[in-house]
């Protein structure tokens, strides 16, 4: 194994953090944060199902090789249980006492290698449970199996937490919630590369960040309509959208149809986050459905005000008339509307931004979260009572 030896020098008590992947995504973000801010007490074990992706090479970085179990296609076929088995034997030979998996697959998997095993399982849930690509019916009844059946379930936002407890029947002393953090000196130093970053944006010309992949659930095809209705006084703004996914070729024959090419630019997937932040005024999310949205977290990070969707765990990020604006999803000329009073008033922009800033550092901190992790792993062991995140206020 190649954490083994490793393990044979230690006295933290080991953690297995289990991924599908290293791609770029909010969960796989928060990922090599939790690795990058590990609690005190507590070695990270590191495995995967396919060791590919972008962030691999950061957890690599961060001195983790992962262990690999590979799926090979569909969970229903023999090599799962194989897989299974050989997850439980490292949980074994490392002395493992919590596996603390990230999404659907792997909080399956784990929870069965860790029951096989005798270790504690924490599974993590950082959406509403909406359907996503290859994401169908049973999908989303085996969540709802899984989530009940595990020792601990950490939700990234109050409204995650309700969900899985209203709706999936897990008990609430088993709901915790640990939100998202933001390492600020690292985003800091990304961020100051910010006027090195590529991007098709002229000095001095106005940007609104669009942070998040191409999928339907995050509502790009509203944010083309809004962008369409602004007034002629604003047409010289760009919107940077950041991320890929199957949306794009409906986006882009109706950002063409629009005649939107300038304005609206789809970026692909882009590893400088903040830096691209750093070059735009404002920020946007259309989503349908959010846990703890790690786009907004940065765009607070970087100091733009916000204009969102009043859905899931966006209204304890964003405080109306504070911090940015929240707009009700797919409706195109309240998101218009509330991107012109953002973009015709840059003072009363600057200071929301500046808002939203001081409450990631108050209460979304990277060490905020890592101390939320180490209580729960506590928890998961009998080690300590339940001690519930805080709850942020909500607009």
């Amino acid at each position: 194994m190649h954490t083994l030896l490793r393990g044979m020098f230690s006295t933290d008590i080991p953690v297995l953090h289990f991924v599908n992947r290293f791609w770029i995504g909010g969960a796989e973000r928060q990922f090599v944060e939790r690795l990058r801010r590990h609690p005190a007490g507590f070695r990270a074990v590191v495995g995967c199902l396919e060791a590919s992706g972008p962030l691999l090479e950061a957890v690599r970085a961060l001195g983790h090789e992962p262990e690999v179990f590979p799926l090979h296609g569909s969970m229903m076929q023999p090599n799962t249980a194989v897989q299974i088995a050989r997850m439980a034997a490292l949980i074994r030979a490392e002395g493992i006492r919590v596996v603390h998996s990230t999404d659907f697959n792997t909080n399956l998997l784990g929870l069965a290698a860790a029951r096989l095993a005798g270790a504690k399982a924490v599974i993590s849930r950082v959406d509403l449970g909406h359907l996503r690509a290859g994401f169908g019916k049973w999908h989303r009844r085996a969540e709802k199996l899984h989530a009940r059946f595990a020792d601990l379930v950490v939700a990234n936002a109050d409204a995650v937490r309700e969900l899985c407890i209203r709706e999936e029947g897990v008990k609430p002393e088993n709901c915790v919630v640990v939100r998202n953090g933001i390492d600020l000196a690292q985003f800091d130093a990304a961020a100051a590369k910010g006027l090195q970053a590529p991007l098709p944006l002229s000095a001095g010309v106005p940007a609104v960040a669009v942070i998040g992949n191409l999928w339907p659930v995050k509502g790009h095809r509203t944010l083309v309509e809004a962008v369409s209705r602004l007034p002629a006084e604003l047409r010289h703004v760009r919107f940077l959208c950041a991320g890929e996914g199957p949306e794009r070729e409906a986006l882009t024959a109706r950002i063409a149809q629009l005649g939107l090419a300038e304005r609206v630019l789809l970026l692909g997937h882009r590893l400088d986050v903040p830096a691209l932040l750093s070059r735009a005024q404002a920020a946007c999310l259309c989503s349908s459905a959010e846990g703890l949205s790690n786009g907004l977290m940065e765009a607070m990070a970087a100091r733009l005000p916000v204009v969102a969707t009043r859905v899931g765990g966006n209204p304890e990020l964003i405080h109306e008339g504070e911090n940015g604006f929240l707009v009700p999803y797919a409706d195109a000329d309240a998101l218009a509307g509330r991107l012109m009073a953002l973009l015709s008033a840059p003072e009363q922009a600057r200071e929301m931004g500046a808002r939203g800033r001081r409450r990631v550092e108050a209460e979304l901190s990277a060490e905020r979260m890592a101390d939320g992790h180490g209580r729960l792993y506590r928890r998961a062991l009998g080690c300590a009572p339940l001690v519930p995140e805080p709850r942020l206020r909500t607009a």
